[in-house]
């Protein structure tokens, strides 16, 4: 009892509970809330790429081509240099820290993908904002060490993991080998099996469709349907058919160009010689 009022004392500290409840329900829950609403993110899918890097700057460049609002973000100023280079949106700080909080629109974004060169971070990130964006929309590349028993981590930490289930650096050797990111869209005359067919060797990361985007874990997460975006990675000989085909499209269309300007100036002449 205080100040004549049963159980007074008691006031203060149900006020601060009830206060800290109301924050921390308001964080978890506002925006899977308006996610599910379809009030978060406009018409496009967005993503935060945590970890900047060359894999980060060229998923980024692809996922923009695929109508996907990207950020890469990174504490460390010279990782984001390539994101910079490529006109890419950057937040540079910690991404769990204050300053994101202010900086940072996280409603905008429906995923994460965990892709520093930091393990530790990378679980920390997916772990900590798992409870806001939802598990199954966050991403993280592999581990090292991951496949031994003793360095697993249990199943409520960390996020889902991406097709091939690979680390950072062997993305970035595959990338300095003449690995190249590709956006494919799907079309009514071009479908799934047209796209497996002429990439037999592609490795799909990411799929969008329909104003929402997630990576691929298996074949399974595959869609086969017109206006879907598929991102992958293709290796060197696929890389320099891709550029071959381009070449000579550039070159039917530059020849295709010229005759019809030649049978435009021959019909100007023909009309004269008519009139004549």
């Amino acid at each position: 009892m205080a100040e004549g009022v049963v159980d007074g004392a008691l006031i203060a500290p149900l006020a601060f509970v009830l206060v800290l409840t109301t924050v921390v329900l308001h964080g978890f829950t506002l925006a899977p809330f308006a996610r599910r609403l379809d009030l978060s993110s406009g018409e496009k899918p967005g993503l935060l790429i945590v970890g900047g890097s060359q894999f980060a700057t060229g998923l980024a460049t692809a996922l923009q081509k695929a109508e996907v609002e990207v950020l890469i973000t990174d504490p460390n100023r010279d990782h984001l240099r390539s994101a910079r280079s490529a006109g890419l949106p950057v937040f540079y700080g910690d991404i769990l820290g204050e300053a994101a909080e202010h900086s940072v629109e996280f409603i905008a974004y429906g995923g994460i993908l965990a892709a520093s060169d930091n393990d530790a971070y990378n679980t920390l990130v997916a772990t900590d904002l798992g409870p806001e964006f939802g598990r199954e929309s966050i991403w993280q590349l592999a581990r090292h060490k991951e496949e031994r028993a003793r360095h697993a981590l249990p199943s409520q930490l960390g996020g889902k993991a991406v097709n091939g289930n690979r680390t950072l650096a062997e993305y970035l050797e595959l990338l300095a080998e003449g690995w190249i990111f590709r956006t494919t869209r799907l079309t009514d005359e071009y479908r799934l099996d047209d796209w497996r067919r002429a990439r037999e060797t592609a490795i799909p990361l990411a799929v969008v469709s329909n104003r929402q985007l997630w990576f691929v874990g298996s074949d399974d997460d595959l869609v086969d349907r017109a206006d879907v975006r598929i991102v992958s990675l293709l290796p060197p000989e696929a890389a320099e058919e891709i550029a071959r085909e381009n070449e000579a499209r550039e070159a039917a269309k530059q020849q295709a160009k010229a005759e019809a300007e030649a049978v435009k100036r021959g019909e100007g002449n023909g009309s004269v010689t008519s009139e004549e």
